[in-house]
């Protein structure tokens, strides 16, 4: 019997589904609620030092006072592998470039004739000792045919849903200065087209209504299949419309300027699109946005953002939900002031609040003027209160909306 426990992103999501979809394939089966597993998989996050360190509880907790052998994957068993394994919380390392073979690599440990020994590492992963003189582009990573691919849609596991994730891209170029996830998931590659479409076809098949389309920076996706004439998201989009009979498509998260008219166009066209958007804004001043080392400015965020709020959608209008992070080094008092009153200003329903969380090795962590952790703390409760606000206001214009059109709230 086995479990999984997913932390972190919609990619993770992902890639614990094929992990399940293989063990099932090989006759395991899910431990019941309160049932002790023999097999734990532990797909990791590492985007911060917090959430590394819960990825590290949550193998801790698996593997405390039971016969559970625990399997620790995912970015941070790419990016420290020596740590988790000296750190005794996990009995086998498997990182992200070994994910693909994680269940051979595991089983054949298992089936071992002498008990395998503590806290191994399976595979060719290594430490990036210093991520100043390293790459991810020094490591072979598994083209994106063989690291991911459709999960198989099956009753029981997490895979049983009516909605489901299609991940169309892996990795990202982007280097943002507080962010390790280049170094976790490697540099950008794409799946190509035809086969994401087959792909989409075949959950239909199985009974999928939704798919979101997903992946590591899905911004970034075909600019590694070609240099002349390459796929893009919007070719993407416009394949998975016209070549299935999906009920509906949802695009996750997308930086604003890749929000292009194009793509809004497909959305005013297409009632299958859903109106819902995910902006990975991080901050509303262009000078942070600059030390972040994001490639857009305040403007451009609000030109995406009223641009957004003229499409067609159905009651309550588009759902535009944002990424902002508080207090990251250097943003002054009176600039989170400013960047407060610009957010009000701008359409957009929700906003996903971060305190900046400092995560060891990135650049970030280098920037002077430094934010108290009570200050951040601070200065994200203003946002989120703001959200809540907003999302009131949004709650109370569908409720009323309904009852004026009399369509009622089935939609």
């Amino acid at each position: 019997k086995y479990s999984l426990k997913t932390l972190g992103c919609k990619a993770n999501l992902y890639d614990s589904q094929l992990i399940e979809a293989e063990l099932r394939r090989r006759g395991w089966v899910p431990a019941e609620a309160g049932e002790s597993a023999d097999l734990c998989v532990v797909n990791s996050c590492t985007v911060t030092d917090e959430a590394d360190r819960q990825s590290r509880k949550a193998a801790s907790a698996a593997s405390a006072g039971t016969g559970t052998r625990v399997v620790f994957t995912g970015c941070g068993a790419e990016v420290s592998p020596e740590r988790i394994r000296s750190s005794g919380v996990a009995d086998f390392v498997v990182g992200n470039q070994d994910r693909p073979r994680l269940v051979d690599l595991v089983l054949g440990a298992i089936g071992e004739t002498e008990n395998p020994r503590r806290s191994r590492i399976l595979g060719s992963v290594s430490d990036y000792r210093d991520f100043l003189s390293r790459h991810p582009m020094d490591r072979e990573w598994s083209a994106p045919e063989g690291a991911f691919h459709l999960p198989p849609v099956h009753r029981g596991g997490e895979t049983d849903r009516r909605r489901g994730f299609l991940k169309i891209q892996e990795g990202c170029d982007s280097f943002c200065t507080y962010c390790i996830i280049p170094y976790g998931r490697g540099p950008s590659r794409s799946l190509p087209i035809p086969d994401l479409v087959r792909a989409v076809n075949e959950l239909v098949d199985r009974g999928l209504r939704e798919v979101v389309v997903t992946g590591t920076n899905i911004g970034d996706y075909g600019r590694d299949r070609s240099t002349d004439g390459r796929p893009t998201l919007e070719d993407l989009i416009e394949s998975l419309l016209s070549e299935t009979n999906l009920e509906r498509l949802r695009i996750s998260s997308l930086d604003p300027v890749e929000i292009g008219p194009r793509l809004r166009g497909l959305y005013s066209g297409n009632p299958r699109l859903c109106a819902h958007f995910h902006v990975s804004l991080q901050s509303p001043r262009s000078r942070i946005l600059r030390l972040m080392k994001r490639k857009y400015s305040a403007e451009d965020v609000e030109e995406c953002r009223r641009s957004i709020a003229e499409l067609p959608a159905p009651i309550g209008g588009v759902y535009v939900g944002m990424d902002v992070i508080a207090g990251f080094p250097g943003e002054t008092r009176d600039e989170f002031d400013r960047g407060v009153e610009r957010l009000r200003d701008l359409p957009w329903t929700r906003l996903h609040v971060f305190p900046y969380s400092e995560r060891t090795g990135t650049p970030a962590t280098r920037l002077p003027e430094s934010v108290e952790p009570s200050e951040r703390s601070r200065r994200a409760k203003v946002l989120r209160a703001l959200s809540l606000d907003r999302m009131k206001d949004v709650h109370r214009r569908i409720l009323e909306e309904s009852r004026t059109s009399g369509r009622g709230l089935d939609r």
